[in-house]
């Protein structure tokens, strides 16, 4: 990956250049270096998104059946019919986490490889600080310190104009029909109105 990292300064320092001060830039140049990474992992996550989206439409109506059918069955008393069901709502459930875990991966790989390249070309440089944090007596930071609370940053302002982006408003829209079949499910909550058989 070093190999790589050569080959891309020149483009990603242009970033590091915008004003005449120096530390005004590595702040500039950081938070620019985040954002696009968080664009690319949000572009990652809704093409994972777009190519598994009939598969993840199918868990989630099979989540709603079953868990639906367990709730039934519960409250008809019906213990094995609540075992199967709710195993089954289990085990659609289990798939869809793991989509989720999924997704969230992908949408980091381009802050690690950013992070990646920020040590590359930044590792043995500190930003100073404008005050001493107590106790610890540090008075300046390496670029971890500050490229982390700037992906942050990035990701809740990105998160902020996502859906009203031409393509992420149309995968907003497809995301939130997912959500209006999530709303179908049957809480355990209402059988708290009925007296449960056993």
């Amino acid at each position: 990956m070093e190999k790589f990292y050569p080959l891309i300064t020149p483009s990603l320092m242009k970033f590091f250049r915008i004003t005449p001060d120096p530390i005004t830039n590595f702040f500039l140049g950081t938070f620019i270096l985040t954002f696009i990474g968080v664009i690319i992992g949000e572009i990652s996550i809704s093409i994972a998104f777009l190519l598994n989206r009939h598969y993840v439409a199918s868990l989630n109506k099979d989540l709603v059946k079953w868990n639906n059918l367990s709730i039934e069955a519960l409250k008809e008393g019906d213990k094995k019919r609540y075992q199967e069901a709710n195993d089954k709502a289990n085990k659609a459930f289990g798939k869809l986490f793991f989509l989720s875990f999924t997704y969230s991966a992908a949408s980091l790989w381009p802050s690690a490889f950013l992070l990646g390249w920020m040590n590359y070309h930044f590792g043995s440089i500190e930003i100073p600080l404008p005050f001493s944090i107590p106790f610890a007596g540090i008075s300046a930071v390496g670029y971890t310190f500050i490229f982390i609370p700037l992906c942050i940053l990035s990701f809740v302002i990105f998160s902020m104009i996502k859906p009203h982006l031409p393509y992420f408003s149309y995968i907003h829209g497809l995301l939130s029909k997912h959500e209006e079949e999530k709303s179908k499910l049957r809480s355990f909550s209402e059988l708290m109105d009925g007296k449960i058989r056993t």
